[in-house]
């Protein structure tokens, strides 16, 4: 049994009031994206993911780094993601990636919270390694 979220462990002053999973194939990232109105919660199911994140809030204590997140069987965790923080996220194994998502924000469909860049934009200070495809 692996937990993946208890009101008691006060982890995040949001509630859980909404709920996906996606998959990711080996070899390939998705991302970049960002949000201006939401956190991404991330829990791993299978797989091993590399999180690339590039933070841009200027008030921020890591403004403009670069940092990364493995997620792993090894090391269960929930994992939140900032809004106004680039992030992409890397299948790093062979096998696919399934991640479940409790983001702070219902998604609207009419009115999505997400902005894009392509994986190799120069407006982000990272290079993906050779044989990393984005989708």
């Amino acid at each position: 049994m692996t937990e993946l979220f208890d009101t008691r462990w006060n982890w995040h002053p949001e509630p859980i009031n909404f709920v996906y999973t996606y998959t990711i194939r080996p070899g390939l990232a998705k991302g970049w994206g960002l949000h201006k109105e939401h956190e991404d919660r991330y829990f791993l199911l299978d797989g091993r993911m590399e999180i690339v994140c590039y933070d841009v809030r200027p008030d921020s204590k890591t403004y403009g780094e670069i940092s990364k997140i493995i997620l792993c069987p090894e090391n269960p965790r929930i994992i939140s993601i900032p809004a106004f923080v680039w992030h992409a996220n890397v299948n790093i194994g062979n096998t696919d990636v399934r991640v479940v998502n409790f983001p702070t924000q219902p998604y609207d469909h009419a009115k999505p919270d997400k902005v894009r860049l392509p994986i190799g934009t120069d407006l982000i200070p990272y290079t993906f390694p050779p044989g990393i495809n984005g989708w």
